[in-house]
């Protein structure tokens, strides 16, 4: 046993500085304010803010951390320190109170360490002198635990409470040496293909500044030109402008100009490419206008116009240069009545409206099936806003994520970009404020014969053949109060049940989805409609800011996933009934979630650590096969996405690179392991076909790692293939700049003395011929 870190608090004007000896690890030890978060500590309130400060403490001469409230709160520090895996520790240190009140029974103050149960959990409360507390706990799979320091544990609390003199042993380590014992005669169930789904939603970058070809912000003039939120700058008073809201012609309104001599908009900040054509259309309405000008970077194009009701005026122009501030330009010339419906600007290279630098890297991905249009968005989504003319269709605001929705990309737009990638669609249906009827009424649109109401208007919109969708998901988070049209569970189940039966009435040959959620709601959803799915959902988002180490953050996917899997084998065996009808879990968004975002909302940036993590992931689905029936990363683009992009150009993000090998690479059928692979996260498959062994392992430390492998002898090559995803360090990433930070490389691999070399910081493939 011996000591590591010694910890003392001495805060002087709000300034933390240390008081550790010198040959142990300070775990606080700024010494200027600004320098706080750079040492690791932060400071998080849940509620009204607390004061701290500081105190001279005579029983170990230095200053101590003081918390102090007299509002019940919730508040602590906390800082992330590194320990070893598969160690037990203990953590010392002194507390003392002073008219400490919890707000239940349960609340006061005291201390945590993060996600790890300990011995010597203590709740303090009233008056109490320093006391010493002792906090053993084992680490597992994990390089990190926090230190928490709380006012307001296990609920909230008021009071003071004072901290001082921590220290953190090390008990005992365990040596560890990879190793593991295949059994290539045990098959375990077959991977569902739909791991490898994707997930994408209305919000952000993701299809608008994302995937969609358009170039214009606000193309429909949901805001009127010169108002400080819109895009489009005129010289014109926008207070002698009408609003046409008489929907003659669009359902949205539309701004209406009194032109004297002429009028003139421009975007700016549009980026285009030498050597590219770009097309567009303008629709308006003019009494009097006589000329329209359009210009791009300078090239214009010149139009005679004579008086119509409404006309769509295509152009295209040719780019010579490449430049990311360009501005389009569009000047009505004459005198009279001018009505602004739509513009539109794109890449004539485009695919069916989409980019085709993001449809190559989606190819890549090779998904098998996608969900759409939402997460949090179609909770207040009306699918019938996404058909017809698209120029027709209403840009709206959208009050899941307070942004514009411009409609162009619709039912009949998302087929076509399922079309184009090959891949399934997974349509979510709005239980939010929707409605049984529109629920039922959009399966009929898609799924619907022509001798339907709902099929015919598909007819009408260019596409008789039904689109036969056969996975629906009922709803979306209806379990979170920030979801449009939440309701307790009590409520819930019978909405689904009603909106359940309207689509199955729609068409009995589809599957539904339903929305899950770990404990009581997922025991309300079972017990009161197992007859109204054919599976259920789940969700998970995983941080960075309180994970820690290497180890430890790549650790949380599986750590989840398989905890999510327990929850369900949990209520499969209390509730009568449902083992026997094996509901299956679509995981259909599962992905890290923290900054910094650099591509618009939630737009973040992603490390090798996090590529890791995904590889550790699907390690995970393959694992728990036999309960897993899909999994959709979230997001494609841009939002917390696979593919990043710039108004010209995509690249694949490290999660993209693991998804991309992994869909290509990892076999589909699971085979029985046993052993001790810690620290490295292995899964065993063989191909489809039967004819290669797959081992995927991820290294989350530091250093090379050796894996032994038993049972193996003379019944594979000891030559093949390592797929390998890495980079110079875990926090890499790649971007417009460097797209290959973080890359595959692919090399020959031998197995020596029943062993293979992992590399450190890397998911990687490895693949064997199997002896027939």
């Amino acid at each position: 046993m011996r000591i590591l870190n010694v910890l003392r608090f001495l805060l002087l004007t709000g300034i933390i500085w240390s008081c550790g000896k010198e040959d142990n690890k300070v775990l606080l030890s700024p010494e200027k304010e600004t320098a706080i978060k750079e040492s690791g500590w932060q400071y998080e309130p849940w509620s009204v803010p607390v004061h701290y400060t500081d105190a001279p403490s005579e029983q170990f001469n230095s200053q101590v951390l003081i918390l102090s409230s007299d509002t019940l709160t919730a508040e602590r520090w906390f800082k992330k320190i590194d320990v070893k895996p598969f160690a037990t520790y203990k953590v010392t240190g002194y507390v003392k109170t002073e008219g400490v009140v919890g707000g239940s029974e349960q609340s006061g103050a005291g201390l945590g360490l993060g996600k790890f149960e300990f011995t010597g959990d203590t709740i303090f409360k009233g008056d109490t002198d320093w006391t010493k507390v002792e906090m053993e706990f084992s680490t597992a799979m994990d390089d990190s635990f926090m230190l928490e320091l709380l006012l307001g544990k296990r609920g909230q609390a008021k009071g003071k409470v004072y901290f001082d003199h921590f220290q953190l042993e090390e008990i005992s380590v365990k040596e560890l040496k990879p190793e593991i014992t295949v059994n290539l005669a045990k098959k375990l169930e077959p991977i569902s293909p739909y791991i490898y789904g994707q997930f994408i939603e209305h919000m952000g970058k993701s299809i608008y500044g994302g995937m969609w070809a358009e170039m214009l912000n606000d193309r429909k003039f949901y805001y009127v030109p010169g108002m400080a939120k819109s895009p489009w700058e005129t010289a014109v008073d926008t207070n002698l402008v009408k609003i046409d809201s008489s929907y003659s012609y669009a359902q949205g309104k539309l701004p209406v100009y009194q032109v004297k001599n002429n009028l003139s908009l421009k975007q700016k900040k549009l980026a285009i490419v030498s050597g590219k054509n770009y097309q567009g259309r303008l629709v308006f309405k003019g009494s009097g206008i006589k000329k329209v000008s359009i210009s791009l970077n300078g090239k214009e194009e010149h139009f005679e116009v004579s008086d119509h009701n409404f006309q769509k005026l295509p152009f295209e122009i040719s780019s010579e240069e490449t430049s990311d501030n360009v501005v389009l330009e569009i000047t009505f010339k004459g005198k009279g009545r001018l009505t602004l419906a739509a513009v539109s600007l794109m890449p004539s290279d485009n695919i069916k409206g989409f980019r085709p630098e993001v449809i190559e890297l989606m190819k890549q991905l090779d998904a098998p099936i996608y969900r759409w249009p939402g997460g949090n968005f179609v909770s207040g989504y009306d699918w019938k806003d996404g058909i017809g003319d698209p120029d027709k269709r209403p840009t709206k605001f959208e009050r899941a994520w307070n942004g514009l929705e411009y409609n162009d990309v619709g039912v009949h737009e998302f087929m076509a970009l399922c079309k184009i990638l090959d891949t399934k669609a997974n349509i979510a249906v709005n239980t939010g404020l929707g409605t049984a009827e529109l629920a039922a009424n959009e399966v009929e649109y898609f799924n619907g014969t022509v001798s339907t109401k709902m099929g015919q208007w598909r007819a009408k919109n260019g596409h008789p053949e039904p689109y036969h969708v056969k996975l629906w998901a009922v709803g979306n988070e209806m379990f979170g109060d920030w979801q449009l049209g939440h309701m307790p569970i009590e409520d819930y189940v019978k909405k689904h049940n009603k909106v359940a039966k309207a689509m199955w009435e729609a068409d009995p040959d589809i599957d539904l989805i339903a929305v899950g959620y770990p404990g009581k709601w997922n025991d309300m959803m079972y017990e009161n409609s197992a007859a109204y799915m054919t599976f259920i959902s789940e969700h998970f988002y995983k941080q960075n800011w309180h994970a820690g180490g290497l180890l430890t953050h790549v650790n949380q996917m599986p750590e989840v996933i398989s905890a999510v899997a327990e929850e369900h084998r949990r209520a499969r065996k209390e509730i009568p009934g449902i083992a026997d009808k094996n509901i299956k879990i679509a995981m259909d968004e599962w992905n890290y979630w923290y900054g910094p975002h650099v591509y618009g909302l939630l737009g973040t940036r992603y490390f090798l650590r996090d590529a890791l993590g995904i590889a550790a992931g699907l390690n995970e689905f393959s694992r728990q096969s036999d309960i897993y029936y899909m999994a959709n990363y979230a997001q494609t683009v841009n939002v917390i996405g696979a593919i990043k992009t710039t108004k010209t150009d995509a690249w694949l993000e490290g999660t993209g690179l693991v998804l991309k090998l992994y869909r290509k690479e990892f076999g589909a059928q699971p085979v029985e392991f046993t052993g001790s692979p810690e620290p490295l996260d292995v899964s065993v498959t063989l191909t489809k076909d039967g004819e290669y062994l797959t081992i995927s392992i991820v290294n989350a430390t530091h250093g090379q790692q050796v894996l032994k492998l038993d049972g193996l002898s003379g019944s594979i090559a000891t030559s093949g293939k390592a797929f390998i995803i890495s980079g110079e360090h875990d926090m890499v990433f790649n971007d417009e700049d460097n797209k290959e930070r973080i890359s595959i490389t692919e090399s020959g691999i031998e197995i020596s003395e029943n062993s293979i070399a992992v590399p450190k910081e890397s998911a990687g493939i490895y693949k064997f011929k199997i002896h027939q």
